[in-house]
Order: structure tokens, then C-alpha cells, then sequence
């Protein structure tokens, strides 16, 4: 049996890296950095070595990671050693910039640390609390974008109990 999608076609695509499409577009990703390293990308010119980060919780790709976002990523946790940004969390957005002529959107990494969201659930009155890999901002955009409220893993099981 086939399964019905919905939201933008690149996430469905075998795409090797983290992508614009990937930033739920009610806020910014908020994602673990495990660790950096140099990984193969294809690009236009080939096969290319690239500085990508890579995420503690399930379910994400490495991103490619840019001269800016290193930048950013450097500013929010006051170092530039990559060995040092493994354990910090990263804020990021989709952004529209022109780059080779064209205008495309992008992923950019904010330049601060993300605030630790707390979160009261709409379902049964109790702060949203991590779970597992998933962290409480993961929580409320997923249970905001399948249910439209932000809901605790409980009651967002529940909601999907009820769906059948």
C-alpha cells in the first residue's frame, strides 16, 4: 500500500543533505551538532570534499556547511574549532538570496545560541518535555504542522491513535 504525502516534493527526493525544503515553515530547525567532517558532495564542477555538520537527533541529514554558516556557527558558540560545536544546538532558517545569477533559497545558521523553548501543551495543560531524540522546538512545529497546536509527545500520540 502506497502512502499519501503532503509538503514540498524535495523532502520525498534521495537527497544526501540537509535541504531549504527540510525548514518546517513555522520556525527555525533547531538541531544538535554531533560532530563536523568532510564528506563528498556533487556538485556542478564534480565531486568536491566539503566541510559538513552533522546531528545528533534522528531523522536529519548532515548539512553542508558554508563559509557563512561556519561564520554563524562560530559567533553563537565563541569558537572556531569545529570540535568545539559538537553538543551545542543551532538555529536554523531558510533564506532567499541571489547567488550565479539566479534567486534560490538557502540554509543559514543564526548567529546566537537558540533559547531552550518551553512549552505548555494545548492538550493537557503540562510543559512539552523532550523526548528521546526529539527535542521539545521539534515537538511543538511537528504537533503545530500535523495538528495545528502544540502538543506533548502524549497527546500527540493520541491525536494519531485517534487518525487511525
Amino acid at each position: 500500500m502506497s502512502e499519501r504525502l503532503t509538503g514540498d516534493f524535495r523532502k520525498f527526493m534521495d537527497k544526501n543533505f540537509l535541504g531549504s525544503w527540510d525548514v518546517p515553515p513555522t520556525g527555525d530547525l533547531i538541531l544538535t551538532i554531533d560532530h563536523a567532517a568532510r564528506d563528498d558532495v556533487q556538485n556542478d564542477r564534480g565531486r568536491e570534499k566539503k566541510l559538513t555538520i552533522h546531528f545528533k537527533e534522528d531523522g536529519f541529514k548532515p548539512m553542508i556547511c558554508n563559509t557563512t554558516n561556519a561564520k554563524a556557527i562560530s559567533k553563537a558558540h565563541g569558537s572556531t574549532l569545529v570540535e568545539d560545536w559538537a553538543g551545542k544546538k543551532i538555529s536554523i532558517y531558510k533564506a532567499t538570496i541571489s547567488a550565479f545569477g539566479q534567486t534560490q533559497e538557502c540554509l543559514r545558521v543564526r548567529d546566537y545560541a537558540p533559547k531552550e523553548e518551553t512549552a505548555i501543551c494545548e492538550g493537557c495543560g503540562k510543559p512539552i518535555e523532550a523526548h528521546g531524540s526529539w527535542t521539545v522546538n521539534r515537538i511543538v512545529t511537528m504537533s503545530r504542522e500535523k495538528y495545528g497546536a502544540s502538543l506533548c509527545w502524549d497527546c500527540a500520540k493520541k491525536m494519531k491513535e485517534q487518525e487511525g
